[in-house]
């Protein structure tokens, strides 16, 4: 199975990656064509970048490879309260090295944006283009912060299915469009039900903790992205205001030519999914205009410890730490810039949610499905109305 193992002193992860081409590895890739590195959505994986993959303006022109993080999807981890979007960024750099890729035109979601930023500040010789869908605010703001750990305690301590489903509703509302089609949200509930229960909150929080806690890019960093850049943004979303992308476009100093942005009519999070028709003809459209390269594989002359302490020391100059610079460039880990405090915080949090993690409600049944559609509960559960998400219409009916 198509897995990449990141083994260090300190550290271990498997990868989970998929492609394009027919056995679904990179054993199969035509060397004719570039290369494409995709990162899929927030709290999904990367099944859910199925829009781009089967799209033929995509799939027959490039070889296209998706990974999930370590936090998501098939992959496994040893957890680390140490893990940020820097370690995401190296995680990402380890599998380029371990499975000889070109470099690549890099393709991320939301909070993954911030990723394929870091991996072309720290690693630009990977990255040929970047294109950012919903970028995100550098940090998060207070407001989400809040609502985002009320919701996660609703998630991960429901009780029963209504608790559980009332918590799903609100990240549906929220996360991807609060007029959802009924198809789509079964669809996306099931998928919270099966890979984040209550029973296996702490991957919920190991997610969670990498988004709250994330820290902004330095100045430095920013300057170092030196690859064409095209940005995706929708129009009325709250979560990812229109002004993020004109906020990254100026910070973009060294984008040859300037980082490019496209607004999407649309107010929902998800576009690679709602909106991906239009996504897809704007990325094709981006990619067409950069110069032609090929895939063959790539046998680097320098071991994956020289490559890993060339990135550490790049990092150690946009922080102005030197200290950087002589941790081991074996672990993906070294590359952490999390601070002592709120790495005890994340450990400490992590091990109070796996505890006793077992014994909490399953929204499953005995064959591993969900127990019922999302759309089936009853509009009287915790007074919510019809569409799942408002108590206004409840209550103003017994007015």
């Amino acid at each position: 199975m198509p897995f990449v193992d990141l083994i260090a002193k300190d550290d271990y992860t498997s990868i989970w990656y998929s492609t394009n081409s027919p056995c679904r590895n990179v054993g199969g890739f035509d060397p004719a064509k570039p290369t494409i590195v995709m990162m899929h959505p927030l709290h999904v994986d990367s099944t859910w970048l199925y829009p781009q993959l089967d799209d033929p303006r995509l799939g027959s022109k490039y070889n296209v490879v998706v990974f999930d993080t370590r936090v998501t999807g098939p992959s496994t981890q040893r957890f680390s309260g140490k893990y940020d979007l820097n370690v995401a960024a190296a995680d990402i750099a380890h599998a380029f090295y371990h499975l000889r890729l070109p470099a690549a035109h890099i393709f991320a979601s939301e909070v993954w944006t911030l990723v394929a930023l870091r991996l072309a500040a720290i690693f630009p010789e990977l990255c040929l283009s970047l294109t950012l869908c919903n970028v995100p605010s550098q940090v998060e703001l207070k407001g989400t912060i809040d609502v985002f750990e009320e919701m996660t305690r609703l998630w991960c301590f429901a009780a029963d299915l209504e608790s559980f489903e009332h918590a799903c509703g609100l990240l549906v509302t929220s996360h991807a469009a609060p007029h959802a089609h009924p198809d789509f949200a079964d669809e996306l509930v099931a998928f919270y039900q099966m890979h984040w229960p209550p029973f296996q909150a702490s991957r919920l929080i190991a997610i969670a903790q990498v988004i709250i806690n994330r820290m902004p890019m330095s100045s430095n960093a920013l300057r170092n992205v030196q690859c064409p850049v095209l940005i995706c943004q929708a129009e009325n979303n709250p979560l990812y205001p229109f002004n993020h992308a004109d906020r990254l476009c100026e910070d973009l100093l060294n984008v040859p030519g300037g980082a490019t942005v496209y607004g999407i009519k649309s107010m929902t999070g998800l576009i690679t999914v709602f909106s991906a028709s239009i996504i897809n003809k704007v990325f094709s459209a981006f990619l067409s205009r950069q110069p032609v390269t090929r895939s063959d594989p790539v046998y680097p002359t320098e071991s994956l410890a020289e490559m890993m302490m060339s990135g550490l020391q790049r990092l150690a100059e946009f922080e102005h730490n030197p200290l950087i610079a002589f941790r081991d460039p074996a672990s993906p880990l070294s590359f952490s810039l999390v601070t002592e405090e709120v790495y005890k915080d994340q450990e400490e949090t992590f091990r109070a949610f796996e505890k006793g993690q077992k014994y909490a409600f399953s929204p499953l049944g005995n064959n591993g499905r969900p127990l019922r559609k999302f759309s089936e509960r009853k509009d009287e559960t915790l007074l919510i109305e019809s569409d799942g998400f408002s108590y206004a219409g409840t209550f103003s009916s017994f007015l």
